[in-house]
């Protein structure tokens, strides 16, 4: 067993709950990334008793796609690794937008999960794509928790979302493909520089010193998130007036003299407590809720789920 695998199996089995004998899944795209991922999943499942299958969508944004995701398919087969082609309808692709084709491909993988009871869905980003999407989200101005960028395991819709590889660099990645001599396949698209990511990307290439600055900055924000929460709830704590099951209270006055910041985040939090089963909001909402507070002496509005009142003693937050 390499090294790599060695890192790749410890780090799963130390850091990530998995239940006995596990069904779980991998997106597979045919890039580097996602065939290290399948193939070091294929040998740490055996160890485990456990079930893997390979999730290959075909976006249908490139005319060869389907042919694209058959070649796929057929390295897995021949490779022994169990594996489906999900399809992606016409109707929900838009010409030339890649998020829109990110949006399709794991909503594609989740139902897939779900509906056949897979708990754990893995998928290949690794430590170079944190650092591009750090610098993205940088440039389009996130905050704190958005600069915290991919985590290693998330829970979205009850299913787990694991990126193992984000400890791995990508050289580190192909170095494995070499020593194993797996087949790829190249997405055009990544060379393409009309997409955000690609231009990132090869100006951190050519601008080394540049990237060890930007990285610098990401270790920074990664070794102070959770400071950085615990500080946030404390002064959530002790400023809040009440707060129950289905009800939280400021006073009016006390809120409003927050930092816009703070107010957008304690927004997020009420109603991530009130709505524990639902519990994402798009930012454009928190800031139109946050708007409306500090622009009307009253306030009954909703929000989703929640409710948001506004007198000039009290600011309700209430399911």
């Amino acid at each position: 067993m390499s090294t790599f695998e060695i890192k790749f199996n410890t780090l799963l089995n130390k850091k990530i709950l998995f239940e006995n004998n596990p069904k779980i899944a991998a997106a597979v795209s045919g890039g580097p990334d996602s065939i290290a991922l399948v193939f070091l999943l294929k040998k740490w499942i055996k160890t485990k008793n456990g079930r893997l299958i390979a999730l290959i969508v075909d976006h249908q944004i490139r005319k060869n796609s389907f042919d694209e995701a058959s070649y796929v398919k057929k390295y897995l087969d021949l490779n022994n690794i169990n594996n489906m082609i999900l399809k992606v309808p016409k109707k929900n692709v838009l010409k030339g937008k890649m998020s829109q084709a990110r949006e399709n491909r794991f909503s594609k993988m989740v139902s897939y999960c779900k509906n056949n009871q897979i708990f754990h869905l893995f998928i290949g980003h690794h430590y170079d794509d944190n650092i591009e999407t750090y610098l993205l989200r940088k440039i389009a101005g996130s905050n704190f928790e958005g600069l915290n960028c991919m985590q290693e395991k998330t829970i979205y819709n009850n299913l787990q979302i694991i990126r193992p590889l984000l400890n791995f660099s990508k050289k580190q990645i192909l170095n494995y493909i070499k020593k194993m001599n797996l087949i790829i396949v190249e997405d055009p698209s990544n060379k393409n520089e009309k997409y955000s990511r690609v231009a990132v990307r090869n100006f951190l290439k050519i601008n080394s010193q540049y990237q060890k600055e930007i990285i610098k900055d990401f270790k920074l924000i990664r070794n102070n998130y959770y400071g950085y929460r615990k500080m946030i709830f404390q002064i959530f704590n002790l400023i809040n007036y009440e707060i129950r099951k289905n009800l939280i209270v400021f006073e009016t006055t006390q809120f409003l003299n927050l930092d816009k910041q703070l107010q957008t985040k304690f927004i997020e939090i009420c109603y991530k407590f009130l709505n524990p089963k639902k519990p994402f909001l798009r930012y454009k909402k928190i800031i139109n809720v946050h708007n409306r507070l500090s622009d009307t002496a009253t306030l009954n509005i909703n929000i989703g789920s929640m409710r948001v009142r506004k007198n000039n003693k009290f600011v309700f937050f209430l399911t």
